[in-house]
């Protein structure tokens, strides 16, 4: 629904004049929570609900008489709140309740999430939101915002394994069946978007550009010719330090490029082959797939980023060069704190690049 103008004459001695409808805009804010593991003594230690709320009060300043509802989705207390503002500031609220996750629900060793026999919020029930948004009140989606621990292949919304009994988001969620594309698509406004606020960092891939920019011709000032050669000494792409993944990196080149290069030899790879890389993880990312197939703007972290969240959620410098290379040298615009945005034209352009 839009803003849209009705012309009323000639009702009960009113002739002439403009009924302004408000345009109604819709906003889901998913809190995952944080899950046991070494950094909390493997103990559950709440939810990322703070930010939502946080993010929802800029939501409600920003509102400028039009008609919301949002969506207000806390995975660890078990509830979804439908808060609708139609013509008030005062909301009509509606809540469903599901089971609550605890300490008991994870396995001891891998802390992975195990039902017992819950009913605990899951992916399916997020996407049915929005689907039901696309059926009933399409093209009124304006943001989806995930606050959770991510990685590339999706949110991280309680920590489950794959297969049945899989809560958290993925990107066979996309291409698998379990979301219906033409639903989920016509939900959201012509300027819709989701942001996926946590991290996309696996270490190995960050340890491998950090060893190919270590080269001298590498650099962030200007651009670089496609067919620029960066020759790399033998075991120059073995990990070494205790903030690397140790063995041996060339395994990632290899898997991306079809190529069959040894540690133990020298590697000269063109700057397109590197370009590459990073398009081929840019492009295997559960942001990318919600833009392949279904056209939805999304903003995410960039491979091999991460974020922290004090204050808010924001990428962390530390990955600042990794940012800068998507910046510079495969044309990726930024959003909001570093976060990439992952667009049709960009995805486009990087399968071109990938493909050439």
């Amino acid at each position: 629904m839009s803003g849209l103008i009705f012309q009323i004459s000639g009702v009960n001695g009113f002739v002439g004049g403009n009924v302004q409808v408000n345009p109604l805009k819709q906003y889901i804010l998913v809190a995952g929570l944080f899950y046991p593991d070494d950094t909390n003594g493997y103990k559950l230690s709440g939810s990322f609900g703070k930010y939502s709320e946080r993010y929802i009060k800029q939501i409600l300043l920003k509102r400028n008489k039009e008609d919301i509802i949002i969506h207000n989705v806390d995975i660890l207390e078990g509830k979804i709140i439908k808060s609708e503002y139609i013509g008030s500031n005062t909301p009509k609220e509606t809540i469903s309740i599901f089971d609550k996750v605890t300490d008991i629900n994870y396995k001891k060793l891998t802390n992975r999430f195990l039902s017992e026999g819950k009913v605990v919020i899951s992916k399916t029930d997020i996407y049915k939101i929005v689907e039901e948004i696309g059926k009933s009140n399409p093209n009124t989606l304006q943001e989806i915002n995930i606050f959770s621990h991510a990685f590339w292949n999706g949110p991280i919304l309680i920590n489950t394994d794959s297969g049945p009994d899989d809560h958290d988001m993925r990107k066979d969620d996309i291409t698998g069946g379990l979301i219906n594309l033409t639903d989920f698509k016509n939900a959201f406004t012509t300027t819709g978007e989701m942001k996926i606020w946590g991290c996309s960092f696996p270490t190995a891939l960050n340890s491998l550009f950090s060893r190919i920019r270590k080269n001298i011709e590498y650099r962030t000032d200007k651009t670089i010719p496609d067919n620029t050669v960066f020759k790399y000494s033998p075991n120059h792409f073995f990990g070494k330090t205790p903030k690397e993944d140790r063995g041996d990196l060339t395994t990632l080149i290899n898997g991306m490029l079809g190529t069959a290069y040894k540690v133990t030899e020298q590697i000269d790879l063109s700057f397109l082959q590197i370009k590459k890389i990073a398009c081929a993880n840019f492009l295997n990312t559960y942001a990318s797939n919600l833009v392949k197939h279904i056209g939805i703007k999304t903003q995410a972290a960039l491979p091999a980023t991460y974020s922290e969240i004090t204050p808010n959620f924001h990428i962390s410098k530390l990955t600042k060069e990794n940012v800068k290379f998507y910046e510079m040298h495969l044309k990726v615009n930024l959003g909001e704190l570093d976060y990439g945005i992952y667009d049709t034209a960009t995805v486009s352009n990087l399968i071109s690049i990938y493909n050439s």
